[in-house]
């Protein structure tokens, strides 16, 4: 998340579908069915994502830390280094899980945050990578401990994430945990899976590349590309030789107005999930982006989620109408974050396959109904540890940034959530319109 200090504008994000012409242009017509490569494919790419026994919510469990010789790793916001560590994860006061493990501060701005964030590594007795399945997530090494802070609602990032999976595209899985490091009560954290190629998360086959759109901090993994200079860093594979040149043929065609290239539903649904967020990160930060074996661009997973869903004050995000990428200021963050974009946006056939699936969408999985029962199922699970969270962080009533700055007067947490479900109603209610025609 973007730290600004100052309240400005946002500019909301465009939500896209369709093919497109411009002029005389020739346009490649999509398949009823385009490859896509975003959703988590277990046995063959393309497979839509279902919802499975992992996506059922458990009830809310403890993960507890030790550090070696009890080392504070809160004292080290910007080392990246593990820190050794032993893990216990309870669920009803038993012990399921005992291990070694690893952890850091994680984050960009949240570093900064008194609540951190941590990265988390599963380990065996010789403190080597060690895939374990925690809380009924598919087994892996790599976990984030998420810690709420400036999402006062605290499950912002969960609600998006879930209702990413809803419409069969591959999230980050969730579970809410209390967690407690060196005996010290943290408060409630969002345990999920960190984004990664592996055939149980992002099962990209060989000669496929996973990409991410974020801060450029140098070094041979970020690349640029020729047309849109866009700045990416290659996440996997190891080899990145080729990788600019592929991109660059498909920033040709696309730039061309052909889109033969481009997972256009992808394109679509990732713009969809950012504008009914209306993430002031969306498209040019923490965006995550895969090219196929075969060169089909597509975008996602959806990542980093709490400055959305009304909780920001730049960029006019707090406001629930109009689009984020018609802002003046989008995309400062990123100048050229956005240019894919920018050649899909002015064509009608791109814009007619937006409105029909955002109401697909809208008629199943995003029904105001759906949203609020999704809302519901994560505060019921979080409320045994509610009071005790907010003791260990009293910020209730208090402009954390980036909160908008109403957040002063909404008090307790039922106030927050009451603020999302409104907040969310008025966006798909105004975009509901903004998508009629």
């Amino acid at each position: 998340m973007t730290k600004r200090f100052v309240t400005c504008i946002i500019a909301l994000i465009a939500l896209v579908g369709g093919v497109v012409a411009c002029g005389e242009t020739q346009v490649e017509t999509p398949s009823p069915e385009p490859k896509s490569i975003w959703e988590r494919a277990p046995e063959e790419v393309g497979e839509q994502f279902t919802n499975d026994a992992s996506d059922v919510l458990p009830a809310l469990a403890r993960i507890s830390i030790m550090v070696d010789d009890e080392a504070e790793p809160d004292e080290f916001p910007y080392q990246r280094e593990w820190m050794h560590a032993s893990i216990k994860v309870f669920t009803d006061n038993d012990s399921i899980y005992e291990g070694r493990a690893g952890i850091h501060v994680r984050g960009n701005t949240s570093r900064d945050f008194d609540k951190k964030s941590y990265a988390l590594e599963t380990w065996d007795a010789n403190d080597e990578d060690l895939d374990v399945g925690l809380l009924g997530l598919p087994a892996e090494e790599d976990w984030v401990l998420q810690g709420p802070f400036s999402d006062k609602s605290l499950i912002r990032n969960h609600l998006i994430y879930t209702l990413s999976r809803d419409i069969g595209r591959y999230a980050a899985r969730t579970r809410f945990v209390e967690l407690e490091i060196n005996s010290e009560y943290r408060g409630v954290y969002v345990l999920m899976e960190k984004i990664k190629r592996d055939d149980t998360r992002m099962a990209l086959p060989s000669g496929a590349v996973l990409l991410k759109r974020d801060w450029v901090e140098g070094g041979n993994r970020f690349i640029q590309t020729t047309s849109c200079k866009d700045d990416l860093k290659v996440e996997w594979p190891d080899v990145v030789d080729d990788v600019v040149a592929r991109l660059d043929a498909v920033e040709a065609e696309l730039l061309g107005g052909s889109f033969g290239s481009i997972d256009l539903n992808s394109f679509v649904d990732h713009m969809l999930i950012v504008e009914l967020g209306r993430n002031v990160d969306g498209y040019v930060l923490s965006t995550w982006i895969t090219l196929s074996e075969d060169n089909i661009l597509g975008m996602g997973p959806v990542w980093d989620y709490n400055g959305a869903l009304g909780n920001a004050s730049y960029f006019e995000a707090w406001i629930p109408e109009g689009w984020h990428y018609e802002n003046p200021e989008f995309p400062g963050d990123n100048p050229r974050g956005f240019c894919w974009y920018e050649a899909l946006l002015g064509n009608e056939p791109f814009l007619e396959l937006r409105r029909e699936r955002w109401q697909m969408h809208r008629a199943g999985a995003w029904s105001d109904v759906a949203i609020e029962a999704r809302i519901d199922e994560a505060v019921a699970i979080l409320e045994p540890a509610i009071d005790k969270n907010f003791e260990r962080w009293p910020i209730l009533g208090t402009v954390v940034w980036p909160n908008d700055l109403d957040a002063q007067s909404r008090t307790t947490f039922i106030e927050e959530v009451t603020y999302l479900k409104s907040w969310v109603r008025e966006r798909t209610a105004w975009m509901d319109l903004a998508l009629r025609n």
